[in-house]
């Protein structure tokens, strides 16, 4: 493989626009993405056959048309690099691939990184949320994209945020409506007072258009929109799910479903990554999402930016100006979108699981005798050491740390120094890895050992 100029880590919105700017620049670009096709979450494309009855607004199929526009036309500056899993990048700034195809570790070692890898889901933790037939809402609508099938029974949908409308319309569109929506914050009400909030959002005609679009489906199919209200326990019942349900006032109601989707926003996927820098090994920027949550628009704003900024370190001059006015009418509109939904927080009962890879409970937490540490918390008592490194349980950790009297930075449960791989990758891929005149990762002394440790 010829050494790219760029190595863009993520197909989404921000790192196709990336190499298509790149392109545009006279840059190559190696394109690494995760799953066997472009798009990221909010494209995904249905693997299926036949129609798909996705609801998707007018402005977001335009995006997504351009993008892969764009990116055909940019295919002889581009190498595309598909189930393919960034793991780590070593201390001589070689990058490391976990190819899934080929079954084998590879590196490459570019002038510059951008990485694109979009976005968390954030679920407020709440008693049995493990349970089978609970989901993310985020997860749920990424497989109804790629297989086209709506979940069989009823569906109850619970959180706060837009993306909760999202999902329920398509649902709705698709022949399954949720039973009803649950939005813990009252973002009706709080139009009588945040009236700068408002106006925000309504100078965002594609969000307004959205919002009426989702709207109408919801209206057609006559799916309760209940504000105020939260999931506080969901608990096995025959073959389905009992939900309980509580108003701000203290009113409860009671829900058989077969399914529950929780949502409670999104924060940047930078568990791990390295932080954007600028050193003799290439330079590091993060674009999109994984930078800052703004949505699918800004993100393609954000990716061209960054490509201009990589550009502009090898010596280019571009003109940004128009693409900052975009990204900053962007943070208007998500500032508004977040004051509209803010939610009270909730902490997490007794029997409440917080960290699910350990299957960890709120209760284990408060029987914990630590010094006051994040990482004496993570060593003695687990919470972030499975396999999502924090990523789902950082933040209700932190919280609970808030009331123990210790407090830290939810980033700071996984430590200071980046720990690789990031993923799982096999021992037999790791073996393959061979540099050119080299047999394998084995024959190699240093090249085993990431980010600077010593043999």
């Amino acid at each position: 493989m010829n050494v790219p100029d760029v190595l863009v880590i993520g197909a989404g919105p921000a790192g196709l626009s990336a190499v298509a700017e790149l392109a545009r620049l006279g840059l190559s670009s190696l394109l690494v993405e995760q799953r066997n096709q472009v798009g990221g979450a909010i494209y995904r494309r249905h693997v299926g056959d036949g129609s798909h009855p996705l609801v998707m607004p007018e402005h977001h199929r335009r995006t997504r048309d351009t993008l892969m526009h764009n990116l055909s036309q940019a295919q002889a500056q581009v190498t595309q690099l598909l189930s393919s899993v960034f793991i780590g990048v070593d201390r001589d700034g070689r990058y490391l691939i976990d190819n899934r195809r080929t079954g084998r570790v590879q590196s490459v070692t570019p002038k510059a990184v951008i990485l694109a890898v979009g976005t968390v889901e954030r679920v407020q933790p709440c008693e049995g949320w493990e349970l089978p037939g609970v989901v993310t809402v985020g997860g749920m609508q990424v497989q109804f994209k790629e297989t086209g099938d709506v979940p069989c029974g009823p569906i109850l949908l619970a959180g706060s945020g837009p993306l909760l409308l999202a999902l329920a319309a398509q649902l709705a569109a698709a022949g399954n409506p949720p039973v009803a929506v649950l939005e813990r914050a009252q973002p009706l009400a709080s139009v009588r007072w945040q009236g700068r909030s408002v106006f925000n959002v309504l100078r965002s005609w594609p969000h307004v258009a959205e919002a009426a679009l989702y709207a109408r489906e919801l209206w057609r199919a006559r799916v309760p929109y209940l504000t105020g209200w939260r999931v506080v326990s969901v608990r096995l019942a025959g073959a389905g799910l009992a939900v309980s349900a509580q108003h701000h006032s203290g009113v409860t109601r009671h829900y058989p479903v077969q399914h529950v989707a929780l949502h409670d926003g999104l924060v940047p996927n930078a568990t791990g990554l390295p932080v954007a820098s600028r050193s003799a090994n290439g330079s590091i920027f993060h674009a999109g999402d994984c930078r800052e949550v703004l949505g699918a628009s800004a993100a393609v704003a954000d990716g061209c930016r960054a490509a201009q900024q990589v550009a502009r370190q090898l010596g280019q001059r571009c003109d940004s100006q128009r693409l900052e006015q975009a990204i900053a009418q962007a943070q208007r509109t998500q500032q508004a979108l977040v004051q509209l939904f803010q939610a009270p927080p909730e902490m997490p009962t007794a029997n409440t699981v917080v960290c699910r890879c350990e299957a960890l409970r709120r209760a284990d937490f408060d029987r914990l005798e630590v010094a006051g540490s994040a990482r004496e918390l993570r060593l003695v008592g687990r919470f972030g050491m499975g396999a999502c490194q924090g990523r789902f349980c950082a933040h209700t950790t932190s919280q609970l740390a808030h009331e123990h009297g210790f407090g830290f930075d939810p980033a700071a449960l996984n430590g200071d120094v980046p720990r690789w791989p990031l993923r799982p990758v096999s021992l037999a891929a790791l073996a393959a890895y061979a540099e050119p005149g080299s047999e394998s990762i084995f024959n190699r002394q240093a090249t085993c050992h990431f980010q600077g440790e010593k043999p």
